[in-house]
C-alpha cells in the first residue's frame, strides 16, 4: 500500500476540534452474527459504521449486516466504540437492525441503551448527516474505519475525490484513499470534518480506487426509515451479551474459567490477550505485533467415555503427522493431574506442540507454536501459562444423553436406536451442523443432521430434479447404489441417495446415505457414513430412527406419513456389484424381486418370461408416475376369455397375464411353432428389441445384416450399453437386464 496510515495526531490536526468534542469517536466497528439452531452465535464478518445521533443511530453498508447465502440480514450485531484513537475500541455494546437497502447498499442500526453489563450508554458523539455539502473533484477526504489490514484500532487514511459514477440512480465518488475490507460502512469526511459519504466498495484489479456513496443519497433514505421498528432477535441478543461479557471480563482480568464441560481455568501472563472464545475452546496470543506466539484450546465431545479404542483411533489419525515430520515425538505425560499425550514435531518454521487430554467424555487439546529464533524465551512464557491451567471439576464419564433429542428451531425431535447416541453440536463450525451421533466403540461411523438454506437457483426444483442434480455431480470412485426421490418423514418431503466409495485404508469400502427434507427455503439433511458391512448391519436401526422423526408442524399436508423405502438394502448378494444401483432402483419400484433366501442372483441368466415382466412392469410404473391414467391392470388380462396365444403357456403360469397383454398390444409374436419359450434365456439383441417395442421407441425399419445390428445401433445411440456389454448374442443376466431397463426408464421420464 502506497498510502500512509495516520493515527491520533493526523486525526486531531485534520478535523475541526468542534467535530469531536465528546469522548467517543463517531466511527464504530460492527460485527454481524448468525444465530445457530444449536443456540450458539457465529461471527460472519465485520465492518464499520458512523454514529449519526446521540442516542446511537448508526449508518453502515447493507453488505456488512446481510447474509447473502441466505438472502436475509444477520441476526444480532456487536458494536465496538473507540474512546481514544491510540487504544483498542471497547466492544461491550450491541445493536439491533432498523432497516436495510440492497440497491443503495445501506443499513441503519440502533445501539442499545445499555451495554452488556447493564450500564447506560449515555449520549454519544455523532456526525451531522443533514447538510448540503457536496464533494467536488480533488476535494481532500479522509476515510475512517476498521479494515482487516489495520489491526484492532481505528484506521484513518487520506486522499482526494478523483471522479464520480452513477449506479442505481445514486452518485458514487471515486477516491484514492485506502479503502480495505472492514472499512465498508465507515466514515468519509472532508477537510472541514463534514460527513460526506459511506465507503462502499473497491474496484476489482484497481487497488487504489475505492468508492463511497455521497451523503446526499444517504440522507433521504435514512430520513425515510427513522420510524422503523427495531428487528429484535431475543435469543440471539441474549447469547451475544453472554459471549461479549465473558470475553470482556476475561481480557480485563487476564483469567478465564469455562462455564462448560470440561470445566477448567487458565490465566494469561501480562502482555497477552484472548482473541477468540466459544463453547469448545479459546485462543490467546501475545499482543505485541512482532510476536507469533499463540495458545489455543479445543474440545471434542464424544457420546461415551473416551477409552482405549478412541485413543487408538486418534493415534491412527495422527499417522499423517508421523509420516511427514521425522522428529515426531509422542510422550505420555501428566498434565494438570491427568494423564495426557504430548505430541511435538518441527514444522511450519518452528516447534509445534499439542497436548491431548482425555477427560471423561471429552478430549481437550492444547496447542502452541514456538519460533526457533526465540525458543528459550517463548518456551518460558508458554510454560508460565501452562502452569496456571487447572481442571475445576472432576471428570464425568457419562454425558447422560437422552434417547430422544429435541430442537426448537427448526422444531423437531428424533429418537436413537441400535446403540446410537446423539448430542447437539457444540462447535460454532460448521454452522449448519445441528447434531451428531455415534455408536459405542464404532469409531468409523457417524450420523449427522444439518439444516441450511437452499441456494436461490435450487429453490424451485422438485425433489426429483434436486436428486438428479446431486447424482450428476458425483465423480471419481464414488458410485450411487440407491436413490429415491419420493421420501416423506412426518410430512416433510424430499429425497435420499446412498453412495459407495473407497475408504482411507487399502480395499476399504464405505457407504453413506443422505436424506434431504425440504422445509420451505431450507433443507434438513440426515447423513449416515460408515464402513460398508457396519452400514448394512445398522440399516434396521436407521429405519427405526427415521420412523421416530417428529416434525413439530402438524399443518403439513402429509403430516404423520413416512415413506423412505428399503434404503437400498433389498438383497444380500448385490453389495459392490456394478449394477447394484439399477437393481435397487427397480426393486424399490417393485419392478424386480428376489428369492426367498434374500438374494437377487444378479449373474443368473434372465429368461424370456422374466424379461417380459420387468419391461412391462417398468413401463407401467412409468405411466403411474406420470399420472396420466394410462397404467395397466395386468390381472384383467389373465382373467380375460381371449384364447391362450402359445401352446407352451398354461393358464397356471404366473407370466400368462404379461404374455396375453403383450400379444394383444402387438408387442409379442413368438416363434413359428406357436411357442413363447418362456424359460429360454434372452440374448442382448432380443432384450433390446423387447425393451424398444415395450417402450414404443422407434427403431430404423430397414433390413440389416445381421438383424441384430439395428437394435445394437439404437442402444449405442441412447447410450445404454455399459462397458463389456456389446455382443448381441450374449445371454443377458438379471443384473444386466435391470441396468438396461433402468437406462430406458430414466430417459423416458
Amino acid at each position: 500500500m502506497l498510502k500512509k496510515i495516520f493515527f491520533a495526531l493526523l486525526f486531531t490536526l485534520f478535523l475541526s476540534p468542534q467535530a469531536f468534542a465528546a469522548s467517543n469517536q463517531p466511527t464504530v466497528k460492527i460485527t454481524s452474527y448468525k444465530y445457530l439452531p444449536t443456540g450458539q452465535i457465529y461471527p460472519f464478518g465485520s465492518g464499520s459504521g458512523t454514529l449519526i445521533s446521540e442516542d446511537g443511530l448508526v449508518v453502515s453498508n447493507n453488505h456488512v449486516i446481510f447474509n447473502e447465502s441466505e438472502f436475509k440480514p444477520h441476526d444480532v450485531f456487536g458494536i465496538c466504540i473507540t474512546f481514544a484513537v491510540k487504544d483498542d475500541p471497547e466492544c461491550k455494546y450491541t445493536a439491533h437492525l432498523m432497516a436495510n437497502n440492497r440497491d443503495l447498499d445501506l443499513s441503519l442500526l440502533k445501539i442499545n441503551e445499555v451495554d452488556i453489563f447493564g450500564e447506560p450508554v449515555g449520549n454519544l458523539n455523532y456526525l451531522n448527516y443533514k447538510h448540503d455539502v457536496i464533494p467536488e473533484e480533488k476535494t481532500r477526504v479522509q476515510v475512517l474505519g476498521y479494515p482487516g489490514s489495520g489491526g484492532e484500532t481505528i484506521t484513518i487514511t487520506q486522499g482526494q475525490v478523483s471522479g464520480v459514477e452513477k449506479f442505481n440512480n445514486a452518485l458514487y465518488y471515486k477516491t484514492d484513499s485506502d479503502i480495505d475490507f472492514g472499512n465498508s460502512g465507515g466514515t468519509v469526511v472532508d477537510s472541514k470534518g463534514n460527513y460526506i459519504g459511506v465507503p462502499t466498495f473497491i474496484r476489482a484489479l484497481a487497488e487504489t480506487v475505492g468508492y463511497f456513496l455521497g451523503i446526499e443519497d444517504v440522507r433521504p433514505w435514512v430520513d425515510a426509515n427513522l420510524d422503523k421498528e427495531l428487528i429484535i432477535h431475543a435469543a440471539g441478543q441474549q447469547r451475544l451479551e453472554r459471549v461479549l461479557k465473558r470475553y470482556y471480563i476475561a481480557n480485563d482480568t487476564l483469567s478465564y474459567e469455562t462455564d462448560f464441560y470440561p470445566f477448567y481455568k487458565v490465566t494469561l501472563p501480562e502482555g497477552w490477550e484472548f482473541y477468540q472464545m466459544s463453547d469448545v475452546g479459546i485462543g490467546a496470543h501475545e499482543k505485541q505485533l512482532a510476536s507469533r506466539l499463540t495458545f489455543v484450546t479445543s474440545v471434542i465431545y464424544y457420546q461415551f467415555e473416551i477409552g482405549e479404542g478412541f485413543l487408538d483411533e486418534l493415534d491412527n489419525q495422527l499417522r499423517h503427522i508421523r509420516e511427514r515430520f521425522p522428529d515426531y515425538k509422542k510422550e505420555v505425560v501428566d498434565f494438570a493431574g491427568t494423564e495426557a499425550w504430548k505430541v511435538s514435531y518441527t514444522g511450519f518454521n518452528g516447534l509445534t506442540t499439542n497436548y491431548y487430554i482425555p477427560y471423561g467424555y471429552a478430549l481437550l487439546s492444547l496447542s502452541y507454536h514456538i519460533d526457533p529464533d526465540q525458543e528459550e524465551e517463548e518456551t518460558e512464557k508458554i510454560e508460565q501459562l501452562l502452569s496456571t491451567f487447572e481442571f475445576t471439576q472432576p471428570a464425568q464419564k457419562d454425558p447422560n444423553l437422552p434417547d430422544t433429542i429435541t430442537f426448537e428451531d427448526p422444531g423437531f425431535s428424533i429418537t436413537m436406536s441400535g446403540d446410537f447416541k446423539m448430542q447437539a453440536n457444540k462447535k460454532p463450525w460448521p454452522i449448519y451442523l445441528i447434531s451428531e451421533a455415534t455408536q459405542h466403540e464404532n469409531y468409523e461411523g457417524e450420523m449427522t443432521i444439518n439444516y441450511r438454506q437452499v441456494s436461490k437457483e435450487d429453490r424451485d426444483l422438485s425433489a426429483e430434479d434436486r436428486l438428479d442434480g446431486v447424482v450428476q455431480n458425483i465423480y471419481g470412485n464414488t458410485k450411487v447404489v440407491f436413490k429415491n426421490d419420493n421420501v416423506v418423514l412426518d410430512g416433510l418431503e424430499g429425497f435420499l441417495y446412498t453412495l459407495e466409495y473407497e475408504g482411507d485404508e487399502f480395499q476399504q469400502v464405505r457407504k453413506v446415505i443422505t436424506i434431504g427434507l425440504r422445509d420451505g427455503d431450507y433443507e434438513l439433511t440426515i447423513d449416515y457414513d460408515d464402513l460398508s458391512e457396519t452400514f448394512d448391519a445398522n440399516l434396521g436401526a436407521l429405519r427405526d430412527i427415521l420412523n421416530s422423526f417428529d416434525w413439530h408442524d402438524d399443518s403439513l399436508e402429509k403430516a404423520g406419513q413416512y415413506s423412505f423405502g428399503s434404503l437400498g438394502q433389498q438383497f444380500s448378494d448385490v453389495n459392490h456389484h456394478r449394477f447394484a444401483s439399477s437393481i435397487a432402483s427397480l426393486a424399490e419400484k417393485e419392478i424386480v424381486g428376489g428369492y426367498g433366501d434374500g438374494t437377487f442372483k444378479p449373474e443368473r441368466e434372465v429368461s424370456r418370461a422374466e424379461a417380459l415382466k420387468m419391461i412391462l412392469e417398468s413401463k407401467n410404473h412409468l405411466e403411474k408416475s406420470k399420472k396420466l391414467n394410462q397404467e395397466v391392470n395386468f390381472d384383467e388380462y389373465r382373467q380375460s376369455r381371449t384364447p391362450n396365444p402359445f401352446r407352451d403357456v398354461s393358464r397356471k403360469d404366473w407370466h400368462l397375464k404379461y404374455v396375453k397383454y403383450a400379444v394383444q398390444k402387438g408387442l409379442l409374436k413368438g416363434y413359428p411353432d406357436k411357442t413363447f419359450r418362456p424359460s429360454q434365456t434372452v440374448t442382448l439383441a432380443e432384450a433390446l428389441k423387447m425393451i424398444f417395442v415395450g417402450y414404443e421407441i422407434p427403431v430404423w425399419e430397414g433390413e440389416t445384416d445381421p438383424w441384430t445390428k439395428k437394435y445394437i445401433d439404437k442402444a449405442y445411440e441412447l447410450g445404454m450399453l455399459p462397458r463389456g456389454l456389446e455382443d448381441p448374442n450374449h445371454n443377458v443376466s438379471r443384473a444386466e437386464i435391470a441396468f438396461l431397463i433402468e437406462s430406458v426408464y430414466l430417459r423416458a421420464k
